[in-house]
């Protein structure tokens, strides 16, 4: 491992400054949404008293780096900003329950928040876009979802990533892909425990995610459907025909009234993020090796599996800054969603800041 703290702490010099320069500059006014009104608004200053942001999102490599390598610490001196950073079991609740400003969680669960009327989400940067997949044992014959038609199936959620697959069950099958749905039945269960019922022979397939069921795919009894594509991978190429703009999943999430007084610290919290997502993409190797207990890895086969997986279907996004493609990728997946049922009809539509421009870009 020594060689691997080498390697990180080299890439942490060469980001600390890379920090200050991505977060240096303020955001926008509170009332735009909009890059083209953002860059007439002069810089923000920065507060002459420490700002705290209190933000919950899950154990993360990408945010672990950030700690380990001395970059947030440089970067809340140099911004008079305090993180107080938290992962809790429910980051949703966290947020909803007025105990984080900002959260990361899956953009796709955002309209939930129509039942939390005191607090109103807004997308303010992105980090990830939806790595699920749909996974059987290695003897099954599927090899789709029309193979899989009144199948016991596991997802550890009815919202996130099973509102995706709803998608692209009715655009590529025709076919009805929810909870109490007469085409499929679907079994709610903690993430940990999707892919070993489908191991264990109680259910007929997953929607998995890589990071919880590595050991199953890299000993090869578990089998990746779609020829191994994500589910973001599936609605980009399939779907929509749009390769390069594939969904959002986990995004950073604030809520408008701490965001309408501290536009300067959420414009430099996303400069500090796109140090880390800049680190991922260019030491995303010594990550998964440095913090395997962060992605369930756990033996040399698993890390060397894992590894080659993000070389294809690495699912962090290249940049933190929303862009126009988001919002409309954004703006047709909630259509359709509400169209199909999948959310409720008075849900209301996940607000897009694209106000924070990508000043390092």
């Amino acid at each position: 491992m020594a060689r691997l703290r080498s390697i990180r702490i080299l890439g942490a010099t060469a980001a600390l400054s890379g920090a200050l320069a991505l977060a240096s500059c303020g955001g926008g006014s509170t009332s735009v949404t909009t890059v083209a009104d953002a860059t007439a608004q002069p810089a923000a200053s920065p507060p002459t008293e420490t700002v705290r942001i209190r933000l919950a999102l899950a154990p993360d490599p990408v945010w672990q780096w950030l700690k380990d390598s001395g970059t947030v610490t440089q970067w809340e001196a140099t911004h008079n900003i305090r993180i107080d950073a938290s992962s809790p079991f429910d980051q949703f609740s966290a947020f909803a329950g007025g105990h984080a400003d900002v959260v990361v969680i899956n953009a796709l669960e955002v309209p939930q928040f129509v039942e939390q009327a005191d607090r109103e989400p807004v997308v303010i940067g992105r980090f990830t876009t939806d790595r699920s997949f749909l996974g059987v044992r290695r003897t099954s014959r599927a090899e789709s979802l029309d193979d899989l038609v009144e199948a016991r199936i596991t997802v550890d959620s009815a919202l996130g990533s099973a509102l995706l697959w709803g998608l692209i069950a009715d655009a590529m099958h025709g076919l009805e892909f929810r909870v109490d749905s007469p085409d499929f039945d679907l079994v709610v269960v903690e993430s940990a425990s999707v892919a070993d019922l489908v191991m264990r022979g109680d259910v007929d397939a997953c929607i998995c995610l890589p990071d919880f069921s590595v050991s199953d795919l890299a000993d090869g009894r578990l089998r990746p459907l779609y020829g191994g594509k994500s589910a973001a991978e599936i609605y980009a190429n399939e779907v929509i025909g749009e390769p390069a703009s594939p969904p959002i999943a986990d995004a950073l999430i604030a809520d408008k009234q701490w965001l309408a007084g501290h536009r300067h610290a959420a414009d430099a919290l996303l400069g500090l993020w796109e140090v880390g997502l800049r680190n991922w993409a260019a030491q995303k190797d010594a990550l998964i090796a440095d913090y395997p207990h962060l992605l369930s890895v756990q033996s040399h086969d698993e890390i060397s599996w894992m590894t080659e997986y993000v070389k294809t279907h690495d699912w962090v996004l290249p940049s933190v800054y929303l862009t126009p493609e988001d919002s409309e990728t954004q703006t047709s997946i909630f259509t359709r969603m509400q169209s199909l049922g999948l959310i409720p009809d008075d849900a209301r539509e996940p607000e897009l800041d694209l106000s924070f421009p990508a000043t390092s870009q």
